[in-house]
């Protein structure tokens, strides 16, 4: 499995400060278009999109993302103690708004899951407040992002995962989930188009990253126990 470790603060610092849309594009927190920044974010949109934050997981589980008009679907799942642990989107395609709008209206190529979480993490850290910092107990070095875990159905995605995990030496492993099933794919080019251009992910909740940087939570307990 391939990951990426911020290496220091000090080198976290400079990365920001090189690539400064990496700060500038994440989230610090979820809000009611948290799904429409990552849109525009993951793929360059630059179409006006609707973004439907759902009550409860069935519901959403039950959503399509449209294209025409532009909506995307959102959903947070919360831990026993009320927090954001996870939030998950479904999106379109760059492909099929391109299709639709025109090539121009985004980029041909969509970033990752994971560069997403990392973003809002790096977002997440540069909000922090001078006296946060200080009680820090989740260094940089003890972030790890894992390349996306990539599925091709809607049920596979839909199962519960380890979005977060701690190894044996402390450091915080933060793992994505996405599927996407491009418009042009021809594997797919016989099914319903309901179910084609649908790109979704599952990122870890800025609210929760930064609960486990302060050492004010800790890593889920593994799905398989």
């Amino acid at each position: 499995m391939t990951s990426q470790r911020i290496l220091a603060t000090s080198l976290f610092g400079v990365f920001l400060s090189t690539n400064g849309a990496l700060a500038a594009d994440g989230q610090a927190t979820i809000t009611d278009t948290f799904c429409t920044s990552i849109q525009t974010s993951i793929m360059g949109n630059k179409v006006p999109a609707d973004n439907m934050v759902h009550p409860d997981f069935e519901s959403f589980v039950l959503s399509k993302a449209s294209v025409d008009p532009l909506r995307n679907e959102q959903f947070t799942t919360l831990g026993d103690d009320g927090l954001p642990r996870m939030v998950s989107c479904k999106m379109k395609t760059p492909d099929h708004i391109q299709d639709v709008y025109g090539e121009d209206k985004a980029n041909a190529e969509a970033k990752t899951c994971a560069a997403i979480n990392q973003q809002n993490v790096a977002a997440v850290i540069a909000s922090l407040t001078p006296e946060e910092s200080e009680r820090r107990t989740l260094t940089d070095a003890q972030i790890v992002f894992e390349d996306d875990t990539s599925v091709m159905t809607g049920q596979s995605w839909t199962k519960p995962f380890d979005f977060a995990t701690r190894d044996d030496n402390g450091a915080v492993h933060i793992q994505s989930k996405r599927m996407q099933i491009d418009w042009t794919n021809i594997i797919f080019k016989m099914a319903p188009d309901r179910f084609r251009g649908a790109l979704y992910c599952h990122l870890i909740a800025p609210e929760f990253a930064k609960a486990l940087i302060l050492g004010e939570a800790d890593v889920p307990a593994p799905i398989d126990g």
